[in-house]
């Protein structure tokens, strides 16, 4: 066996901070988590926020930023700032009389909306639902969580299934061009029209697909919360009890 190599001096000043800063985010690492995803939407908020402010250099940078993440188109966004007030939807045909270009879908995502419409938040319905049951349900974890049974790998792939199955049969609708996601009329066949011709189609709020999309988002968010934080607090659990005693041993907590 090799000799154990002991850090003395700068080096060992640089491992007890190392040390301790690994010990304070796995002691905290729950606050900081639902921290970030708290920023997460806050900042997709804060896009429309500038934008009605005036500053639209900074609202502009923000939405490039959520552009690697989210398609963005603006049909299937939330307003701020409109002139109805408080959050709206609008559909295709509005977005495209206020000026989005819909030639393709790079020139409809640019369109973020305009002072006499509002402005659409950074990301899309279904990312607005992900994310808001993550931030929501890593709050409910931190008060009832460690009494939850785990959630299974199966549980957690039925659980998010829904949307692989709602966010899929999107995409194929609009590779093949056959429209069933546009037209639901499977939905209509299934419930015997019991809803208006509105509910089917479109995609603004009380719509079918915005239905779909928010459930199905939600669960995955939840179910992600519900599948992951117990592995998380097990490793920093781990952590906590390799760097707690060293650190005492050597008088730095």
């Amino acid at each position: 066996m090799g000799e154990r190599v002991v850090a003395t001096g700068r080096a060992r000043d640089l491992v007890v901070v190392v040390d301790r800063l690994i010990l304070a985010l796995a002691r905290h690492w729950l606050l900081v988590v639902n921290v970030l995803l708290g920023l997460y939407i806050g900042l997709a908020v804060l896009a429309p926020v500038l934008m009605a402010a005036g500053f639209t250099g900074l609202g502009q940078g923000i939405y490039r930023f959520f552009s690697f993440q989210c398609h963005q188109l603006p049909q299937r966004s939330y307003y701020l700032f409109g002139p109805a007030g408080g959050i709206q939807t609008y559909s295709l045909d509005q977005v495209v009389a206020w000026g989005a270009d819909s030639s393709n879908v790079f020139t409809l995502r640019a369109f973020v909306g305009n002072p006499e419409v509002g402005f659409k938040m950074a990301i899309a319905h279904r990312l607005t639902a992900i994310h808001t049951a993550m931030f929501v349900g890593g709050l409910l974890w931190a008060l009832i969580g460690r009494r939850l049974p785990r959630l299974s790998v199966l549980g957690f792939v039925l659980l998010i299934l829904p949307m692989a199955l709602d966010g899929g049969s999107h995409i194929l609708s609009e590779i093949t061009r056959l429209g069933f996601r546009e037209s639901n009329a499977w939905a209509v066949w299934l419930t015997g029209g019991l809803f208006p011709s509105s509910f089917y189609v479109g995609t603004t709020v009380g719509s079918l697909n915005w239905l779909l999309r928010t459930l199905t988002g939600t669960l995955f968010g939840l179910a992600t919360i519900w599948f992951v934080y117990p592995y998380l607090a097990d490793g920093f659990g781990d952590i906590r009890r390799e760097l707690e005693p060293k650190l005492r041993r050597i008088g730095t907590i």
